[in-house]
């Protein structure tokens, strides 16, 4: 496999600088959300809710709004002995990019319209690591604006 340096050079140079933007020019999925739940149990059954948290499992960048389902493959994907890391550098696009942030114990999803001067997206996994349903545990996932080292002013 033919190993593109420039790439690999530009997406390290995209994820030092996503890491060292202000506060303000990120969005980061909650690690958990409160969910309140309500079932309607058959004759003879009951109804019993679990005590495990809706704990971030998945993060999902869309081209578009979500419900078109033009979802984003990453552009990078490398591990660490502990982490899978999976980024995406965003152009400038007039439709705009959306995250979805999925949670483990619940069907319920988040969803936002990033900013049009986002660039990268992030997604850390805890590597080989799974919820008891299957879930990829997330440690964080978040996009922001990537400075370009050679044009501070950008």
């Amino acid at each position: 496999m033919k190993v593109n340096r420039w790439r690999i050079m530009s997406v390290v140079s995209l994820l030092v600088s996503f890491g060292s933007v202000a506060a303000n020019a990120q969005v980061a999925c909650p690690p958990n959300i409160s969910v309140a739940q309500k079932a309607v149990a058959p004759n003879e059954w009951g109804v019993e809710y679990s005590k495990a948290p809706a704990a971030l499992s998945s993060a999902t960048i869309f081209d578009g709004p979500p419900e078109e389902q033009a979802s984003l493959k990453y552009d990078d994907e490398h591990t660490t002995k502990d982490e899978v890391i999976q980024t995406w550098e965003l152009p400038a696009s007039d439709r705009g990019y959306w995250i979805v942030c999925g949670y483990t114990n619940t069907t319920a999803q988040l969803r936002r319209k990033l900013r049009n001067d986002f660039r990268a997206c992030e997604v850390v996994f805890e590597k080989g690591v799974t919820f008891g349903d299957g879930g990829a545990v997330v440690k964080r996932a978040g996009c922001g604006v990537a400075r370009d080292a050679h044009n501070p002013t950008h």
